[in-house]
């Protein structure tokens, strides 16, 4: 889909930024000590990809980081977010039900309970991938680590293309204490806080976060304007020290989300007022209305045992439920024709016992894990049958037209004016994994190190299928014996279709790291991932598509600018697929199934800095350019030669942060991101496509020179660009393509006191 949101690379829009940039630079004291003084002030980023402590410049990989303090003053409270500061990484968030994380062009979106991953989330080192239960609020937050390529040996098969691992701030022996309110258009409003403090023996930290908005797409046929949200959530954690070399931390994560409900709105209304979307009464949905009602609850132990100066033992255990229900309008219109929900729940526990060792040569870690969950997927269907038939021309041959809404009354002479239709269709899983894994890194020469890491994993994985797809009263009024699809969709009459699969794989990894001098770094990787087989009940039999496998080699090249305050990172990349696995809406059911698109191949280029350009100045800067698709040979059928799916060749972002004295112990502070993203398909098929979109985010205000308090005002889409998140989507499968728009321009205004010692 061509000409929806257009946007050309736009010089304007950078110029924007720079000016207000500029602005605030006139002020500032430019002079070389200023500058001496950025390059002391650029903090080392310390990482933890590699199970150890390390300065992001000395792993082997490609990896971002951004700590808690970055992300706050970006204003970054959200998943979709990061795609301003990542390169490589774009996240899209049709709802807290349905995230889809693309990592160097591979999309990781798939709902159904049979369905795997292909990136990790990972959430105080704890494996939260699964799709429905994948998103959390961004608060409180010690940092956010994004590693490119398979990572099977760091984070499981889930990572068969990366992984992100987001680490919680944890409590603190010091008292500290800090609240955030904030309040905007679109009845936005916002409280986010946090509390810590305790003794040599205990530390506690309470953090919460609530925040709503009314939805920025009018609904002339609900209580609620659509893609809103209504979210809070909540982290009570201890931490334990009997001793120096002994350290227990308990985290409880709670997020409940209320959110109003998704736009999938015909083209025609598209970026107007005239959105017209509900659901009928019913008894299959679970609610009358759209919408979404989310709950998710995790718990998570994480043991660390210093033995020696050169053995440490963790031990991570965690336990995650969830429940999350969502209503939606799937045909774009005001018919009562294509109305769907999802109800899908499940839990998820895991336990890891890892030995780390570490010595002036030799270091790494062994350790073996254990992962299970269990998760239902329930979807269903309501309709008007008179309504539906008509809209699916089926009703040609009694002269009613297409989408008649009197089709019943027409059909039945008057004695029925609606017979609503009801079904639907459950699919379940029962997964486990046993994996052992080793990591060694040896330093050969003190200029060279290599790595070699690999996981043995053996998963069990077991799929369940049933449907109830009831005959229809009007086709069987006309003789016609068949459920309202015509039988194209798999009818189990209720009876439980059950199959599984029994895999095992061994997933290496091989890195060299070479210091071409004390700021230089170069690295090589080959690896390895999977991304598990899938069975699917759907057909009636048991259809497994193959475990999707990538080998991965990449080199890159990261450091310091010498005698400058700039860090810089360059990768280039190459990926190699073999059953590559894409998800696909039937054309006759609507339902979502994995097929297996044969070979693909995914080259790329990555480059980010970090430069302190002064005292009071510092810019962030990354761009990608990625050639991902299905390879162009007539044995990969249908999709040869296509496009991966959400997938841009080109992506670039440019942030900066800023602070000067005003005098009178006040700050003037303002931060900033531009973001563009070249053209883009929103299906493998490559019908939806959408032109290059770029977005502009502001903010500036006022703070005490102690920082103990701020005011700021915030604007998101400052240019009130009209752009889409997403097109097809299920309404496709029937003739009825729906569209998501992106938000609009949005303003806030956020108070931020602080209390004790942060």
């Amino acid at each position: 889909m061509k000409n929806i949101a257009k946007g050309i690379f736009p010089l304007s829009r950078l110029a924007c930024l720079i000016s207000a940039v500029a602005f605030s630079q006139a002020q500032a004291q430019a002079q070389t000590a200023a500058a001496d003084n950025a390059v002391q002030n650029l903090e080392e980023v310390i990482v933890t990809a590699q199970k150890r402590e390390q300065a992001i410049a000395d792993v082997p990989l490609t990896i971002s980081s951004l700590d808690g303090e970055t992300l706050q003053e970006l204003g970054v409270d959200r998943f979709d977010s990061l795609s301003d500061l990542v390169p490589g990484l774009v996240v899209q968030q049709q709802s807290v039900n349905n995230n889809g994380y693309v990592i160097r062009g591979i999309t990781s979106d798939d709902g159904s309970a049979p369905g795997a991953a292909r990136v990790s989330v990972y959430l105080n080192g704890t494996d939260v991938s699964r799709s429905r239960a994948s998103y959390f609020e961004v608060y409180d937050m010690e940092r956010i680590e994004v590693v490119k390529g398979p990572q099977a040996t760091l984070f499981g098969t889930a990572a068969s293309i990366g992984a992100m691992s987001f680490i919680t701030a944890k409590p603190q022996q010091d008292f500290a204490s800090e609240l955030t309110v904030g309040a905007g258009d679109y009845n936005m409003r916002k409280i986010e806080g946090m509390t810590t403090g305790g003794n040599d023996l205990l530390q506690g930290r309470l953090a919460f976060v609530s925040r709503a908005r009314d939805g920025y797409v009018q609904n002339n046929s609900g209580e609620d304007d659509l893609n809103g949200y209504d979210r809070r959530a909540y982290r009570p954690s201890l931490r334990i020290t009997p001793s120096d070399n002994l350290t227990i931390d308990l985290i409880y994560n709670y997020d409940k989300d209320t959110d109003p409900g998704t736009a999938f709105v015909n083209k025609s209304v598209l970026f107007t007022d005239d959105a017209a979307l509900s659901v009928p009464d019913n008894q299959v949905l679970g609610m009358n209305d759209i919408g979404v009602d989310r709950t998710v609850k995790d718990f998570n132990a994480t043991v660390s045992w210093d033995i020696s100066d050169q053995l440490a033992l963790t031990y991570i255990g965690a336990r995650r439920d969830y429940d999350s229900l969502e209503a939606f309008d799937a045909d774009g219109t005001a018919y009562e024709m294509l109305n769907f929900s999802e109800n899908a729940n499940g839990d998820q526990s895991s336990h890891e016992l890892r030995l780390n060792f570490s010595g002036e040569r030799l270091n790494g870690f062994v350790g073996a894990s254990y992962f299970e969950e269990q998760a239902e997927q329930f979807v269903g269907f309501a309709s008007e049958e008179g309504l539906f038939l008509s809209c699916a021309g089926a009703l040609a041959a009694a002269n009613i037209a297409g989408c008649e809404p009197n089709a019943t009354t027409l059909l039945t002479g008057g004695v029925l004016a609606a017979v609503p239709y009801e079904s639907h269709y459950a699919n379940g899983a029962d997964n486990s994994s046993q994996n052992l894994f080793a990591d060694v890194s040896y330093q050969i020469t003190p200029a060279l190190e290599a790595t070699v890491g690999a996981r043995l994993v053996r998963e069990k994985r077991a799929s369940s299928y049933t449907s109830t797809l009831p005959a229809s009263a009007i086709l069987a009024a006309q003789g016609i014996q068949t459920d309202l699809f015509f039988g194209l969709a798999l009818n189990t009459r209720g009876a439980t279709l059950r199959g599984d699969t029994d895999s095992s794989a061994l997933l290496p990894r091989f890195n060299l790291l070479y210091s071409l001098n004390d700021n230089v770094n170069l690295y090589g990787t080959v690896s390895r991932g999977e991304r598990s087989e899938v069975i699917d009940m759907a057909s009636g039999t048991a259809s497994v598509a193959p475990a999707e496998e990538v080998d991965n080699y990449e080199v890159g090249l990261k450091g310091r600018l010498a005698d400058t305050a700039l860090d810089y990172s360059l990768a280039a990349f190459y990926q190699d697929y073999q059953n590559f696995q894409v998800n696909v809406v039937d054309q006759d059911s609507g339902q979502t199934r994995t097929e297996n698109a044969g070979s693909a191949t995914n080259t790329g280029l990555e480059a980010e800095l970090r430069w302190s350009v002064s005292d009071q100045l510092q810019l962030l800067a990354n761009a990608a350019y990625i050639d991902a698709g299905i390879d162009d040979n007539s044995a990969n059928g249908t999709y040869a030669g296509n496009q991966f799916r959400l997938q841009p060749e080109v992506t670039g972002a440019l942030s900066y942060l800023y602070e000067t004295p005003l005098g009178g112990n006040l700050m003037f502070t303002s931060s900033g991101s531009w973001s563009y993203r070249s053209s883009v398909y929103f299906d493998i098929e490559n019908r939806f496509e959408e032109d290059a979109v770029d977005l502009l985010n502001l903010r500036a205000g006022v703070a005490a020179s102690d920082r103990n308090w701020s005011l700021t005002l915030a604007a998101s889409n400052l240019l009130d660009k009209e752009y889409i998140m997403d097109a097809g989507n299920t309404g496709a499968a029937f003739g009825f393509p729906t569209y998501i728009a992106g938000a609009p321009r949005t303003l806030s205004l956020e108070f931020n006191k602080r209390f004790g010692a942060l």
